[in-house]
C-alpha cells in the first residue's frame, strides 16, 4: 500500500470514530469516503477532509483539525 492509500485509510477511520462520538449526530460518510478515495493529491484532500471536519462540525476549533493532521501524519510516517 502506498502512503496516499494509507492516509486516505487513516483519514477514513479517524472521521468515523470521530462523527461516531456523537450520539445525537447521525453522519452518512459513504459520499465523503467515496470523495476521499477519488483524492490522489495531498493538497486537495487536506482541503477536502478539513472543510468537512468544519461543515460537519465534527471538530470546531483550529486545534482540534491540526491535531487531526499531526496524527494522520505520525501514524503514515510511523512515529506513534
Amino acid at each position: 500500500m502506498n502512503k496516499i492509500d494509507k492516509v486516505k485509510e487513516l483519514i477514513i477511520q479517524e472521521v468515523k470514530s470521530l462523527s461516531e462520538m456523537y450520539e445525537d449526530s447521525v453522519y452518512d460518510l459513504t459520499e465523503f469516503n467515496e470523495t476521499v478515495n477519488k483524492i490522489d493529491d495531498l493538497d486537495k484532500l487536506d482541503d477536502y477532509v478539513t472543510d468537512y471536519l468544519y461543515s460537519e462540525r465534527i471538530l470546531e476549533k483550529e486545534y482540534e483539525v491540526a491535531d487531526f493532521w499531526k496524527y494522520i501524519f505520525r501514524e503514515v510516517a510511523g512515529l506513534n
